[in-house]
C-alpha cells in the first residue's frame, strides 16, 4: 500500500511538520530524528506528492502546455494559439511533449505542477481503460485544467472538433466522386482521434451501402514515414487495390503520395488521397492535398481563454466543452 506523509509521521512517532522538514531538508530537526525519518522514507520507498504541495502556492503567471508530438506541425498551430492569448494576459507558456508515451505525459504534467504553473493545457493521449493519477489529482483539487481533445473517463473542460462527423464528410466526398473501394490509414493505437475518424469512415461506407474491407484498414501511425512505408507495402505488386485512401492526418497522406509517386501511380487519376488537419505544407506539396481543416490555432486560443478563466475564478471551475467546426478543403489530390 502506498504511504502518505501522515503514515510516515505515525511510523516515526513525529509530527507531519517534522516529516515535511526532513523531506525538504530544512533545519531545526535533531540528527537522530532526521535519520529515523529518512530510514522510514527509504524503507517504504515513500515519494512526496509534489502536486498536492504545489497546488497551494501563489500565482506564478505561467501555464504548462503538454502536446503529443513536438515535430508535428498541427501542434505548432495549437502552441501558437495558446501563446498568443496567454502572452496578451502576461502569462509565460512552458512547453512539454509526451511523444505519444503515457508515462512521459504523466511526468510532464507533474513536472509543470512542481514548477508551480497556474494552469495546464493538455492534448491528451487516450485509452478507454487508462487511469491517470496526475489528472485525477488535478480534478480532485479543482486545478485549472483544459484538454484539447478529451479523455472520456475524466470530466474536464475541453476544446475539440467532432472527428466522427468530419471524417464521415471526407469519405462521403470520395464516395460522391465515384469511389467505392476506399482504404483508411489509421493513426496511433492510443489516439481517440484516430478511433473516431475510423468510426466516421465506417459510417460513411455503411450509409452508402458499401462493405468495409478489413484488408484496407491499415494501422499506419501519425508520421510521414508511416504513410510512406505502408503506401509502399499496400500498393507494391498487388492487382487488387483501393481507388482512394482516407488518412489519419496530413503527414501520413503526404508520405503516402510520395510512395505512390515512386511506384508511378498517379494521384488523383489512379488513387485519390484525402488527409486531415490542413497543415501549412499540405497546400504546397507537389500535389496539393485535399484535407479536413482542423482549426488547431483556434482550439489553442479557446483552450487558453478557458484555463485563464479558471485561474481567475478558482472557486467556480466549470467543466465547459467547446466543439469547433471542421471543414473539407478540396484541392488536387482527390
Amino acid at each position: 500500500m502506498k504511504l502518505n506523509i501522515n503514515d510516515i509521521a505515525r511510523l516515526a512517532n513525529v509530527s507531519k511538520a517534522t516529516v515535511s522538514a526532513v523531506i525538504n531538508d530544512k533545519p531545526g530537526v535533531a540528527l537522530k530524528t532526521r535519520q529515523k525519518v529518512q530510514d522510514i522514507v527509504v524503507r517504504h520507498n515513500y515519494k512526496p506528492n509534489h502536486m498536492a504541495r504545489s497546488l497551494s502556492v501563489r500565482s506564478t503567471k505561467s501555464i504548462g502546455l503538454v502536446i503529443k508530438e513536438i515535430d508535428n506541425p498541427f501542434y505548432t498551430k495549437i502552441m501558437r494559439g495558446v501563446y498568443d492569448v496567454c502572452s496578451r494576459h502576461g502569462y509565460t507558456v512552458f512547453l512539454g511533449s509526451s511523444e505519444l508515451l503515457w508515462e512521459q505525459e504523466e511526468k510532464t504534467m507533474e513536472a509543470f505542477v512542481q514548477k508551480q504553473v497556474d494552469g495546464l493545457i493538455v492534448t491528451p493521449l487516450n485509452d478507454f481503460d487508462r487511469n491517470s493519477q496526475s489528472i485525477a489529482n488535478l480534478i480532485e483539487r479543482n486545478f485549472p485544467l483544459v484538454m484539447v481533445g478529451q479523455i472520456k473517463k475524466y470530466q474536464t473542460s475541453s476544446v475539440r472538433i467532432d472527428n466522427i462527423k468530419a471524417a464521415k464528410q471526407a469519405v462521403t466526398f470520395l464516395i460522391k466522386n465515384g469511389h467505392t473501394q476506399i482504404a483508411y490509414f489509421s493513426g496511433p493505437s492510443n489516439s481517440l482521434h484516430s478511433e473516431e475518424r475510423f468510426q466516421g469512415y465506417k459510417e460513411a461506407l455503411i450509409e452508402a451501402g458499401l462493405q468495409l474491407q478489413s484488408k484496407w484498414c491499415i494501422a499506419a501511425g501519425p508520421k510521414f514515414d508511416d504513410g510512406f512505408e505502408n503506401g509502399m507495402q499496400l500498393f507494391s505488386g498487388t492487382s487488387e487495390r483501393p481507388t482512394a485512401v482516407f488518412c489519419y492526418n496530413d503527414l501520413v497522406a503526404i508520405g503516402l503520395i510520395q510512395a505512390l509517386k515512386i511506384q508511378k501511380i498517379r494521384v488523383p487519376q489512379d488513387i485519390a488521397v484525402v488527409g486531415f488537419d490542413n497543415i501549412d505544407f499540405s497546400r504546397f506539396a507537389n500535389i496539393s492535398l485535399t484535407t479536413v481543416e482542423n482549426p488547431a490555432r483556434e482550439m489553442g486560443e479557446a483552450a487558453a481563454r478557458m484555463v485563464l478563466k479558471q485561474i481567475e475564478n478558482p472557486d467556480f471551475i466549470l467543466h465547459d466543452e467547446i466543439i469547433l467546426d471542421a471543414t473539407l478543403i478540396e484541392r488536387d489530390s482527390a
